[in-house]
Protein backbone atom coordinates (compact mmCIF):
# COMPACT_ATOMS: atom_id res chain seq x y z
CA UNK A 1 0.00 0.00 0.00
CA UNK A 2 1.46 2.87 -0.74
CA UNK A 3 2.12 6.22 1.75
CA UNK A 4 -0.60 8.26 0.18
CA UNK A 5 -3.63 5.42 0.39
CA UNK A 6 -2.31 4.87 4.02
CA UNK A 7 -2.59 8.56 5.06
CA UNK A 8 -6.10 8.49 2.75
CA UNK A 9 -7.47 5.91 5.34
CA UNK A 10 -6.36 7.63 8.13
CA UNK A 11 -7.88 10.94 7.16
CA UNK A 12 -11.07 8.82 6.62
CA UNK A 13 -11.33 7.35 9.83
CA UNK A 14 -10.46 11.07 11.54
CA UNK A 15 -13.27 12.83 9.62
CA UNK A 16 -15.72 10.11 10.35
CA UNK A 17 -15.40 10.69 14.07
CA UNK A 18 -14.90 6.58 14.36
CA UNK A 19 -18.58 6.57 14.26
CA UNK A 20 -21.31 4.24 12.79
CA UNK A 21 -25.13 4.66 11.78
CA UNK A 22 -28.16 3.76 14.37
CA UNK A 23 -30.61 1.38 13.66
CA UNK A 24 -34.14 1.93 12.51
CA UNK A 25 -36.72 2.18 14.79
CA UNK A 26 -38.90 1.08 11.97
CA UNK A 27 -37.84 -2.06 10.91
CA UNK A 28 -40.41 -3.27 8.48
CA UNK A 29 -40.04 -3.73 4.70
CA UNK A 30 -42.24 -1.49 2.24
CA UNK A 31 -43.76 -2.62 -0.17
CA UNK A 32 -45.27 -1.26 -3.87
CA UNK A 33 -47.11 -3.34 -6.09
CA UNK A 34 -48.84 -2.73 -9.11
CA UNK A 35 -52.74 -2.52 -9.63
CA UNK A 36 -51.90 -5.93 -12.09
CA UNK A 37 -48.77 -7.49 -12.63
CA UNK A 38 -47.13 -7.28 -15.78
CA UNK A 39 -45.93 -11.04 -15.76
CA UNK A 40 -47.67 -13.86 -13.68
CA UNK A 41 -44.42 -15.37 -13.65
CA UNK A 42 -41.14 -14.90 -15.24
CA UNK A 43 -40.19 -17.07 -18.09
CA UNK A 44 -37.53 -19.74 -18.23
CA UNK A 45 -34.78 -16.87 -19.25
CA UNK A 46 -34.66 -14.03 -17.68
CA UNK A 47 -32.51 -10.96 -17.20
CA UNK A 48 -31.23 -10.48 -13.33
CA UNK A 49 -29.06 -7.36 -12.36
CA UNK A 50 -27.36 -6.61 -8.83
CA UNK A 51 -26.38 -3.16 -8.25
CA UNK A 52 -25.83 -0.89 -5.72
CA UNK A 53 -27.41 2.39 -6.35
CA UNK A 54 -24.98 4.83 -3.75
CA UNK A 55 -28.06 6.31 -2.33
CA UNK A 56 -29.68 8.19 -5.50
CA UNK A 57 -33.17 9.24 -5.83
CA UNK A 58 -35.85 7.30 -7.15
CA UNK A 59 -35.93 9.25 -10.35
CA UNK A 60 -32.56 9.31 -11.36
CA UNK A 61 -32.53 5.39 -10.79
CA UNK A 62 -35.48 4.92 -12.96
CA UNK A 63 -33.81 6.64 -15.87
CA UNK A 64 -30.45 5.19 -15.31
CA UNK A 65 -32.33 2.08 -16.12
CA UNK A 66 -34.56 3.20 -18.80
CA UNK A 67 -31.29 4.80 -20.40
CA UNK A 68 -28.96 1.70 -20.31
CA UNK A 69 -30.06 -1.17 -22.76
CA UNK A 70 -28.41 -3.59 -20.77
CA UNK A 71 -30.80 -2.62 -17.67
CA UNK A 72 -34.08 -0.92 -18.91
CA UNK A 73 -35.62 -4.70 -19.83
CA UNK A 74 -34.25 -6.60 -16.65
CA UNK A 75 -36.90 -8.55 -14.63
CA UNK A 76 -35.45 -9.57 -11.53
CA UNK A 77 -33.08 -6.28 -9.74
CA UNK A 78 -31.49 -6.72 -6.53
CA UNK A 79 -30.31 -3.33 -5.21
CA UNK A 80 -27.98 -1.69 -2.32
CA UNK A 81 -27.41 1.34 -0.30
CA UNK A 82 -31.18 2.30 -1.15
CA UNK A 83 -32.29 5.16 0.08
CA UNK A 84 -35.37 6.07 2.01
CA UNK A 85 -36.28 9.67 3.07
CA UNK A 86 -38.15 9.53 6.16
CA UNK A 87 -41.69 8.32 5.61
CA UNK A 88 -41.40 9.24 1.93
CA UNK A 89 -41.03 6.55 -0.99
CA UNK A 90 -37.95 4.60 -1.18
CA UNK A 91 -35.85 4.23 -4.24
CA UNK A 92 -36.53 1.21 -4.94
CA UNK A 93 -40.61 1.78 -4.57
CA UNK A 94 -39.92 4.75 -7.07
CA UNK A 95 -38.57 2.39 -9.85
CA UNK A 96 -41.29 0.07 -8.82
CA UNK A 97 -44.08 2.54 -9.62
CA UNK A 98 -42.50 4.13 -12.77
CA UNK A 99 -42.57 0.32 -14.14
CA UNK A 100 -44.92 -1.53 -12.71
CA UNK A 101 -43.37 -3.58 -11.26
CA UNK A 102 -42.91 -5.07 -7.55
CA UNK A 103 -40.77 -3.79 -5.04
CA UNK A 104 -39.85 -4.29 -1.64
CA UNK A 105 -37.28 -2.52 0.50
CA UNK A 106 -35.87 -3.34 4.12
CA UNK A 107 -33.86 -0.36 5.62
CA UNK A 108 -30.64 -1.67 7.09
CA UNK A 109 -29.34 1.29 9.13
CA UNK A 110 -30.11 5.35 9.51
CA UNK A 111 -29.13 7.47 7.11
CA UNK A 112 -29.37 11.46 8.09
CA UNK A 113 -32.93 11.89 8.00
CA UNK A 114 -33.68 8.67 6.13
CA UNK A 115 -32.68 4.94 6.38
CA UNK A 116 -30.49 2.75 3.96
CA UNK A 117 -30.87 -1.11 3.10
CA UNK A 118 -31.73 -3.39 0.54
CA UNK A 119 -34.06 -3.78 -2.33
CA UNK A 120 -36.04 -6.64 -5.10
CA UNK A 121 -37.74 -5.34 -7.62
CA UNK A 122 -39.33 -7.93 -9.85
CA UNK A 123 -41.76 -7.95 -12.80
CA UNK A 124 -43.65 -11.10 -11.39
CA UNK A 125 -45.38 -10.93 -7.98
CA UNK A 126 -43.20 -11.25 -5.35
CA UNK A 127 -45.19 -14.09 -2.89
CA UNK A 128 -43.71 -13.92 0.30
CA UNK A 129 -40.60 -11.77 1.76
CA UNK A 130 -38.55 -12.03 5.15
CA UNK A 131 -35.78 -10.26 6.53
CA UNK A 132 -32.48 -12.17 7.95
CA UNK A 133 -30.22 -10.31 10.02
CA UNK A 134 -26.51 -10.62 9.78
CA UNK A 135 -23.99 -10.82 12.47
CA UNK A 136 -22.77 -7.34 13.59
CA UNK A 137 -18.88 -5.94 13.26
CA UNK A 138 -17.78 -2.86 15.03
CA UNK A 139 -15.78 -1.45 11.70
CA UNK A 140 -15.25 2.27 14.11
CA UNK A 141 -16.97 4.13 11.21
CA UNK A 142 -19.66 4.44 8.80
CA UNK A 143 -20.60 0.63 9.80
CA UNK A 144 -23.85 -0.07 11.13
CA UNK A 145 -26.83 -2.90 10.64
CA UNK A 146 -26.51 -5.43 7.71
CA UNK A 147 -29.32 -7.50 6.87
CA UNK A 148 -30.47 -9.26 3.62
CA UNK A 149 -34.03 -10.11 2.21
CA UNK A 150 -35.36 -13.17 1.01
CA UNK A 151 -38.06 -13.18 -1.43
CA UNK A 152 -40.34 -15.64 -2.89
CA UNK A 153 -41.44 -15.21 -6.42
CA UNK A 154 -42.56 -17.73 -9.54
CA UNK A 155 -39.48 -18.56 -12.40
CA UNK A 156 -41.80 -20.70 -15.16
CA UNK A 157 -44.42 -20.94 -13.24
CA UNK A 158 -42.34 -22.45 -10.06
CA UNK A 159 -40.90 -20.90 -6.96
CA UNK A 160 -37.43 -19.48 -6.76
CA UNK A 161 -35.89 -17.99 -3.62
CA UNK A 162 -34.20 -15.06 -4.28
CA UNK A 163 -31.76 -12.72 -1.53
CA UNK A 164 -30.52 -9.35 -1.89
CA UNK A 165 -27.71 -8.93 0.25
CA UNK A 166 -24.78 -6.15 1.08
CA UNK A 167 -22.23 -6.96 3.86
CA UNK A 168 -20.04 -4.73 5.14
CA UNK A 169 -16.74 -3.11 4.41
CA UNK A 170 -13.71 -3.64 6.27
CA UNK A 171 -13.91 -7.06 7.05
CA UNK A 172 -11.34 -9.80 6.52
CA UNK A 173 -12.00 -13.20 5.19
CA UNK A 174 -13.31 -14.92 8.31
CA UNK A 175 -15.30 -12.39 9.50
CA UNK A 176 -16.91 -11.97 5.70
CA UNK A 177 -17.80 -15.78 5.45
CA UNK A 178 -19.48 -15.28 9.43
CA UNK A 179 -21.57 -12.36 7.99
CA UNK A 180 -22.64 -14.49 5.10
CA UNK A 181 -23.47 -17.85 6.50
CA UNK A 182 -26.50 -16.89 7.77
CA UNK A 183 -27.73 -16.30 4.04
CA UNK A 184 -25.91 -19.49 2.87
CA UNK A 185 -27.29 -21.65 5.43
CA UNK A 186 -31.20 -20.26 4.85
CA UNK A 187 -30.68 -20.74 1.01
CA UNK A 188 -29.93 -24.09 1.31
CA UNK A 189 -32.43 -25.50 3.83
CA UNK A 190 -34.84 -24.41 0.41
CA UNK A 191 -36.27 -26.92 -1.81
CA UNK A 192 -36.41 -24.03 -4.89
CA UNK A 193 -34.13 -23.19 -7.07
CA UNK A 194 -32.28 -19.84 -5.07
CA UNK A 195 -30.35 -16.67 -6.76
CA UNK A 196 -28.51 -14.32 -4.68
CA UNK A 197 -27.20 -11.17 -5.18
CA UNK A 198 -25.68 -8.08 -3.98
CA UNK A 199 -23.11 -6.24 -2.74
CA UNK A 200 -20.46 -8.37 -0.80
CA UNK A 201 -18.26 -6.03 -0.57
CA UNK A 202 -15.06 -8.24 -1.34
CA UNK A 203 -12.52 -5.20 -1.67
CA UNK A 204 -8.74 -7.00 -2.48
CA UNK A 205 -7.49 -5.85 0.94
CA UNK A 206 -6.83 -7.26 4.70
CA UNK A 207 -8.00 -4.99 7.10
CA UNK A 208 -6.14 -3.85 10.36
CA UNK A 209 -8.55 -2.91 13.04
CA UNK A 210 -11.09 -2.60 10.59
CA UNK A 211 -9.19 0.96 9.14
CA UNK A 212 -6.36 0.44 7.68
CA UNK A 213 -5.85 -1.59 4.15
CA UNK A 214 -3.06 -3.91 3.31
CA UNK A 215 -3.21 -5.04 -0.50
CA UNK A 216 -3.84 -8.93 -0.95
CA UNK A 217 -5.90 -10.79 -3.64
CA UNK A 218 -7.80 -13.22 -1.54
CA UNK A 219 -11.18 -11.99 -0.87
CA UNK A 220 -12.96 -13.00 -3.54
CA UNK A 221 -11.77 -16.22 -3.96
CA UNK A 222 -12.47 -17.15 -0.64
CA UNK A 223 -15.72 -15.66 -0.90
CA UNK A 224 -16.50 -17.58 -3.46
CA UNK A 225 -14.98 -21.16 -2.48
CA UNK A 226 -17.54 -20.26 0.45
CA UNK A 227 -20.55 -19.73 -1.49
CA UNK A 228 -20.03 -23.40 -3.28
CA UNK A 229 -18.96 -25.13 -0.19
CA UNK A 230 -22.98 -24.49 0.16
CA UNK A 231 -24.09 -25.70 -3.12
CA UNK A 232 -23.97 -22.79 -5.35
CA UNK A 233 -22.41 -22.01 -8.60
CA UNK A 234 -20.52 -18.90 -8.81
CA UNK A 235 -21.42 -18.26 -13.10
CA UNK A 236 -19.94 -14.30 -12.75
CA UNK A 237 -16.45 -15.52 -10.98
CA UNK A 238 -15.02 -13.54 -14.10
CA UNK A 239 -17.20 -10.36 -14.43
CA UNK A 240 -13.90 -8.25 -13.40
CA UNK A 241 -14.52 -4.93 -11.57
CA UNK A 242 -17.35 -3.96 -10.70
CA UNK A 243 -16.61 -0.56 -9.14
CA UNK A 244 -15.34 2.37 -10.48
CA UNK A 245 -12.21 2.63 -8.03
CA UNK A 246 -9.00 0.13 -7.77
CA UNK A 247 -10.95 -2.46 -10.56
CA UNK A 248 -12.07 -3.66 -7.61
CA UNK A 249 -14.87 -7.02 -7.60
CA UNK A 250 -17.09 -5.98 -4.62
CA UNK A 251 -20.68 -7.67 -6.46
CA UNK A 252 -21.75 -10.82 -7.36
CA UNK A 253 -24.62 -13.10 -8.60
CA UNK A 254 -24.75 -16.59 -7.29
CA UNK A 255 -27.28 -19.29 -8.25
CA UNK A 256 -28.68 -22.75 -8.06
CA UNK A 257 -30.87 -24.41 -10.42
CA UNK A 258 -29.99 -22.12 -13.33
CA UNK A 259 -27.48 -21.94 -16.01
CA UNK A 260 -26.02 -18.28 -16.89
CA UNK A 261 -25.77 -17.94 -20.30
CA UNK A 262 -24.01 -14.49 -20.52
CA UNK A 263 -23.26 -11.73 -18.00
CA UNK A 264 -21.28 -8.45 -17.86
CA UNK A 265 -21.27 -5.03 -16.66
CA UNK A 266 -22.93 -2.02 -17.25
CA UNK A 267 -22.53 1.39 -16.49
CA UNK A 268 -25.83 2.53 -15.63
CA UNK A 269 -25.12 6.09 -17.16
CA UNK A 270 -22.46 6.83 -14.29
CA UNK A 271 -25.33 6.78 -11.61
CA UNK A 272 -23.17 4.96 -9.00
CA UNK A 273 -19.57 4.34 -7.74
CA UNK A 274 -20.82 0.84 -8.57
CA UNK A 275 -21.00 -0.83 -11.94
CA UNK A 276 -24.02 -2.94 -12.82
CA UNK A 277 -23.94 -6.33 -12.50
CA UNK A 278 -26.40 -8.36 -15.01
CA UNK A 279 -26.57 -12.06 -15.43
CA UNK A 280 -28.91 -14.14 -18.44
CA UNK A 281 -30.24 -17.25 -16.46
CA UNK A 282 -32.01 -20.00 -17.50
CA UNK A 283 -34.01 -22.17 -15.15
CA UNK A 284 -32.92 -26.00 -15.63
CA UNK A 285 -35.72 -28.72 -15.47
Amino acid sequence: MTTKLFALFALLAVAAGCTNHASPADRSIESTFPVAPRVASLPKDFRVVAFNVHMESGPKIAAAFKADPALRDADLIFMEEVHREGGQCSGACELGKQYGDYALFAPGHVNGDGTDGVAIVSKAPILHAEVIELPAFNVHMNGGRRIAMAATILVDGAPVTVYAVHLENRLNVRDRRAQMTPVLLHAEAQPNPVIIGGDFNTSPFTWIAHIIPILTTTQDDRFEELVRSHGLDTPVAESGATHRNLAMKLDGIYTRGFTTTKFATADGVGLSDHLALWADVVKKN
